[in-house]
């Protein structure tokens, strides 16, 4: 008879507390309970089911066993899926302040983007763009996501 070894794997690691979570099944050790369900032709929900009921004792769950899951009330209590940080648009200063708009969910925080007045390089007017690198026309010129000033 054959043992198979839990290895520390993505696959192998319950929820988020990083322990191994090996099966047992007829004695023989599986990395989860996936490759086990592979092993004997079973759904993983049912080899799930019969390592946590005492009715099948040839089954055992060799890890920690998740706890219940957390229930938030926001986005921001979760630590993912956080909306970008973005200044708000500012008068007209020629170009001269660029404001970094930055991405939460990286730690530390990522800068994706600059947003800021700049010329529009086909007419020549000032123009509020969300992103200064990748557009750099005014509405009127074909820029996308782009003000232009009500002055020019």
């Amino acid at each position: 008879m054959s043992t198979r070894v839990p290895v520390q794997t993505a696959a192998s690691t319950a929820g988020t507390n990083g322990h191994a979570v090996a099966v047992e099944v007829d004695g023989v050790r599986y990395p989860s309970a996936r490759r086990a369900a592979e092993a004997v032709g079973l759904s993983i929900t049912a080899v799930n089911g019969r390592c946590h009921s005492d009715k099948w004792p040839s089954y055992r769950w060799l890890g920690a066993t998740p706890g219940p899951r957390r229930h938030f009330g926001s986005f921001d209590e979760r630590r993912i899926a956080k909306p970008l940080i973005e200044s708000e648009p500012w008068p007209n200063d020629n170009g001269a302040r660029r404001a970094p708009v930055m991405d939460p969910n990286f730690d530390p925080p990522k800068v994706v983007r600059s947003i800021g007045w700049l010329r529009c390089m086909c007419c020549g007017r000032f123009t509020f763009s969300e992103d200064v690198v990748r557009v750099r026309l005014c509405e009127e010129c074909g820029g996308l996501g782009s003000a232009p000033a009500k002055d020019a």
